[in-house]
């Protein structure tokens, strides 16, 4: 990750992608417009061509469902990209304990790691219903982002079987676990 795209994730609260990880994440909103679109274009080359047709009713509805469904996909995956934000007074040591426990517990593989990043993969087995996840953790003065989402560098995926959830929660547990025993 960039320091462009650091400073942009902090300042929106979301994820920054790169071109194709966009392209790979997106992939079912693209999915869901082809057949759409490719009606729309037989239509308007019937149409410059002179020889224009009315739609058919079932044309009408395979350009209706899946545009509906491709713009909920859309804001679906949108979401996805946000960060959740956790306050925390703990040392980046104490942070540093706490990443090694849930990566340890979640069998992340850290991929880069410095002052202002985390960026872990996880490698789930076939029958976990995931090809695997991106982790982002991004640390920023007093407040940590953390988010995790389907890995875009794999085959793009709309469901995760809740791993997703478990990574954030798990660390945000942690986190507050640790501050709290910092406390005592």
């Amino acid at each position: 990750m960039t320091n462009e795209q650091i400073k942009y994730s902090i300042e929106t609260g979301r994820i920054k992608l790169k071109k194709w990880d966009k392209f790979s994440h997106y992939g079912i909103v693209a999915f869901l417009y082809y057949i759409p679109t490719l009606f729309l274009i037989i239509h308007l080359i019937d149409y410059f061509q002179g020889t224009p047709r009315p739609f058919r009713e079932g044309e009408i509805w395979f350009m209706i469902i899946p545009s509906i469904l491709g713009l909920l996909f859309y804001r679906i995956q949108k979401n996805r990209l946000k960060f959740k934000s956790i306050d925390t007074m703990l040392t980046r040591k104490e942070i540093d304990v706490v990443i090694d426990n849930v990566a340890n517990k979640l069998e992340w593989k850290i991929f880069m790691m410095n002052k202002k990043v985390l960026i872990a993969y996880t490698n789930p087995s076939f029958f976990t219903g995931s090809w695997g996840e991106q982790i982002t953790i991004l640390f920023d003065k007093n407040r940590i982002l953390v988010n995790s989402i389907c890995d875009p560098k794999k085959r793009s995926s709309v469901v995760s079987m809740g791993r997703n959830k478990q990574n954030i929660k798990l660390f945000i547990e942690e986190i507050k676990k640790a501050a709290e025993n910092r406390i005592l």
